[in-house]
């Protein structure tokens, strides 16, 4: 560590044994590193929940950062790194922007990831059918969103994660990383559904140069050559096709019959359950104005209809 201690950018000396746990903690090399670090701590600590572009403004704002691309890749990585390492941490970011979505009922053993926003919303009828969430990525996905759809499949038991995304330098490379950050003790098999070379091969749909200045573009045209392919390159029925095959083929034959049989029961029920739905709560408005506390009212109604013991 540089001395003396006033070369710590901001470190007081009180400071110092913080500093050499962020160190140790995060695995911290470089005093700029080590400050940036010591920030992003500093300032969450004080948060439940924060988007890492919270993060950013909070950094330039109250820490004195200049704001700028540069600047806000530098928060990406090295909250990434302490991400990992920290739960209490992790669990407090949010990434609003990769959708998840859930139908009723869901089968548990699969699920399906698309790159990009604009295909979830082209096949989400089809994944409401057959009873599939999907998780949008949007390009490489991030560490948040990874986290939990990782716990998310462990929990459900997942076992085949379905992937829609684009045959370039950059979706094959989504694709590897999107495998690596899904594999840690989940065991699922990643099956690309579209597009696949098998699938070029057949509709031979249109191409489109491989960008040069991508950094995986050499290893890309090494392999593959110098032609990418978009998903969207498919026609739209042709696409809508391959995903509805794909979807049948990994569900269980009696799953569907199943999962529209308890719906329909649910659904024959509500009016029901909404009707008893008023009558707690008219009960519980009853027993605030008595001065009940929440915790109160909450047991004695549990008890009351059995849905908690004495």
């Amino acid at each position: 560590m540089p001395r003396p201690e006033k070369e710590w950018w901001g470190f007081k000396p009180a400071g110092m044994h913080a500093c050499k746990w962020i160190r140790d903690r995060y695995h911290s090399k470089g005093p700029k590193s080590l400050l940036l670090k010591w920030h992003i701590h500093s300032l969450a600590k004080g948060y439940s929940r924060l988007t890492v572009r919270m993060l950013y403004y909070l950094l330039c704002s109250r820490r004195g950062y200049s704001p700028g691309k540069n600047f806000y890749k530098k928060v990406v990585y090295h909250s990434t790194i302490m991400r990992r390492v920290d739960e209490a941490l992790a669990k407090k970011f949010r990434d609003p922007t990769r959708e998840f979505t859930l139908p009723p009922f869901a089968f548990k053993k699969a699920v399906v990831f698309v790159e990009k926003d604009s295909i979830k919303h082209f096949i989400a009828d089809i994944a409401a059918r057959y009873r599939l969430p999907i998780q949008v990525l949007r390009g490489y996905g991030s560490l948040t969103c990874f986290q939990k759809a990782l716990a998310r499949a462990k929990k459900k038991g997942v076992q085949v994660i379905l992937y829609l995304g684009d045959l370039d330098e950059s979706g094959i490379d989504i694709q590897r990383c999107m495998e690596k950050e899904m594999d840690s003790g989940l065991g699922a098999q990643v099956i690309r559904l579209a597009i696949t070379w098998a699938q070029v091969a057949k509709y031979k749909p249109p191409s489109k140069p491989v960008n040069k200045k991508d950094s995986r573009a050499k290893k890309f045209i090494e392999k593959f050559g110098n032609r990418g392919y978009e998903i969207e390159s498919l026609r739209p029925r042709t696409l809508r096709r391959i995903v509805e095959e794909g979807f049948k083929k990994y569900l269980p034959k009696d799953f569907l019959e199943a999962a529209q049989k308890m719906e329909t029961a649910v659904k024959a029920v509500r009016p029901i359950t909404e009707r008893f739905r008023r009558i707690v709560e008219k009960e519980a408005f009853k027993l605030v104005k008595l001065d009940w506390s929440p915790e109160d009212i909450a047991r004695t109604l549990s008890v009351k209809y059995g849905l908690r013991k004495t």
